[in-house]
């Protein structure tokens, strides 16, 4: 029986179709791309500090610093011993928020209870203010100066780049590597580099790692943890809101009611604070660099020798 005229064009129409369909799929497995091809594509983007570098570029980009004067809040957790005279010589632009962590039962204390020292003062005041943030935070634990600052609090303030601020999204009040730098928590194979004497370092490194899926439900466990000490640090509201609220809630509330001794369940935040805010497990600035793109002390800085056996090339 002879095809129709129409039923013939149809069953071209549909032969060409089927060869479309072949061609295409030819295309898709001759083209995919190799091992080799990956490695390279890796390489020129120059791996994934780059894709942080264009995020953070991004979030800048979105939300840069304000113009004027007004340089968002300085977060202060406080203790009855520490004198926070030097708040008044900082300029007016600033909005301070002054924490009592030996007296959270008091009605403007806004703490639901004092543990984990500085760990609840931070956690309270993001969630607290999580939908108005200021542009910038300035999270410190109050007092003029300590061992583990380069200069005074009020100085450091004061000199903080806010254009590598935005940039960075997080930058940490201390440049020196000592005593935390580059390698410190190892929670895998237990082999982190430990400037001087080892102190809390394996409770500690055994606290985050038993700690981490209550922390971080949906993320792994890096094999390295590192990042400078001591929990003082300057952070912008988008990379705080890279996180949703409730992050942080259930940050705080692990934090009520872990059986951890303060001391113990305060470090496992400090050295936690640049993972929450930038996803990198390790961020570890050179000192030197540090100091003079974030602070501007470009002169030559004295810095404590790396422990022996560690090689870091160009030092400092």
């Amino acid at each position: 029986m002879a095809l129709s005229r129409q039923t013939t064009r149809l069953l071209g129409l549909f032969l060409i179709f089927i060869a479309i369909l072949a061609m295409i799929a030819s295309w898709r497995t001759d083209t995919l791309p190799s091992v080799d091809d990956l490695q390279g594509f890796k390489n020129n983007i120059g791996s994934l500090a780059s894709l942080a570098a264009l995020k953070h570029k991004s979030a800048y980009e979105i939300d840069p610093p304000p113009r004027g004067f007004h340089h968002g809040a300085i977060v202060i957790a406080g203790q009855n011993k520490t004198a926070q005279w030097w708040l008044d010589s900082l300029e007016h632009n600033y909005t301070t928020y002054l924490y009592n962590i030996d007296q959270p039962g008091k009605p403007d204390s806004q703490l639901p209870a004092s543990k984990g020292h500085e760990a609840m003062v931070y956690l309270s005041f993001i969630i607290d203010h999580y939908d108005t943030l200021p542009w910038s935070m300035t999270f410190l634990h109050g007092h003029l100066q300590a061992w583990h600052q380069e200069d005074t609090a009020p100085n450091l303030i004061r000199t903080l780049n806010r254009t590598e601020l935005a940039l960075a999204g997080y930058i940490s009040l201390r440049c020196d590597w000592f005593p935390s730098c580059p390698s410190e928590l190892r929670p895998f194979d237990h082999d982190g580099i430990i400037w001087g004497d080892e102190g809390l370092h394996d409770e500690t490194e055994k606290a985050v790692a038993q700690s981490w899926k209550q922390l971080f439900p949906h993320e792994k466990l890096p094999e390295t943890l590192s990042s400078q000490c001591c929990a003082q640090f300057a952070v912008t509201r988008q990379a705080v809101w890279r996180r949703p609220k409730e992050d942080y809630e259930r940050m705080r509330q692990w934090l009520l009611g872990t059986l951890m001794v303060d001391e113990m369940s305060g470090r496992v935040f400090e050295k936690l604070w640049a993972y929450i805010f930038t996803g990198e497990a390790v961020l570890c600035p050179a000192p030197q660099m540090c100091a003079c793109r974030y602070f501007g002390r470009c002169e030559p800085q004295t810095w404590n020798e790396p422990p022996k056996g560690l090689v870091v090339p160009d030092w400092p």
